[in-house]
């Protein structure tokens, strides 16, 4: 009778499957990029004292009038930093600066009145440090994450006016340097590609209102020559980041 028992052959047991973490955009992160910046600044005379000492003059544009300066694409990199919190399954908040040196620069000649001798009268200009303090909010899906961002700017800028004419004196060349504080808010898109690394694609905007800056001639010194300068940047870069605090590895999906 055992002989006629059925035979039940051992079984291998299931394997184990590890579960699936899921991603999260929760930690802090720095990182660093380079892109393009272009720049576009008008500047306008509102008056200064006459070389002569004869009231007040006009050297580069009549009154209401403007010159504008388009800056082709400038060179762009550096670094930022910040820390992301992922709440509500999708749903990203964070804090973050950035900080960059530029070759963002332009030049054109005065449309409105000639220098020494009769020639052209160019101004230009030239962003030298840009960067920023922004909040930024998104949405995330599994290793991607869509973005806004908004906060304040600042830029360290350069400028000259060069040949100008003080009623047939030679100005020299006019040159001025400012600090200026603004606003910026951008776009972007982030991709966690390994563990603790993410690569991100970023459009930024940067307002920096109008702002009287004062240039030195060496026939004026130590008398200036203010000018109203209104500028804006535009900036789009690529970056990669090393991001920690994310509580969880990046898992492969097939």
């Amino acid at each position: 009778m055992a002989a006629d028992l059925p035979v039940q052959m051992p079984t291998k047991a299931p394997a184990i499957v590890a579960p699936v973490v899921p991603y999260t955009w929760s930690g802090c992160y720095f990182g660093g990029n380079v892109g393009a910046g272009w720049d576009h600044t008008t500047f306008a005379d509102p008056g200064n004292p006459s070389i002569l000492g004869l009231g007040t003059a006009q050297f580069i544009a009549p009154p209401g009038s403007t010159i504008g300066v388009n800056g082709g694409a400038g060179i762009v990199g550096g670094v930022q930093a910040g820390c992301d919190y992922q709440f509500a399954s999708n749903w990203v908040v964070g804090i973050g600066g950035d900080f960059a040196w530029s070759n963002i620069n332009g030049t054109i000649n005065d449309p409105f009145f000639n220098g020494k001798n009769g020639a052209a009268i160019p101004l230009s200009t030239q962003t030298n440090e840009i960067g920023s303090v922004t909040g930024r909010i998104g949405y995330a899906w599994d290793h991607f994450l869509l973005y806004g961002k908004a906060g304040g700017a600042w830029a360290r800028d350069n400028y000259s006016i060069q040949n100008a004419s003080c009623f047939f004196v030679s100005c020299g060349n006019l040159t001025g340097s400012t600090d200026r504080v603004g606003w910026t808010a951008g776009v972007g898109l982030e991709w966690a590609f390994a563990q603790n690394w993410s690569a991100m694609v970023e459009y930024d905007h940067y307002g920096f209102g109008n702002k009287g800056v004062g240039f030195i001639s060496p026939v004026t010194t130590p008398q200036s020559l203010v000018f109203n300068i209104k500028q804006d940047v535009d900036v789009v870069k690529v970056g990669i980041n090393y991001r920690f605090g994310l509580g969880g590895p990046v898992v492969a999906r097939y």
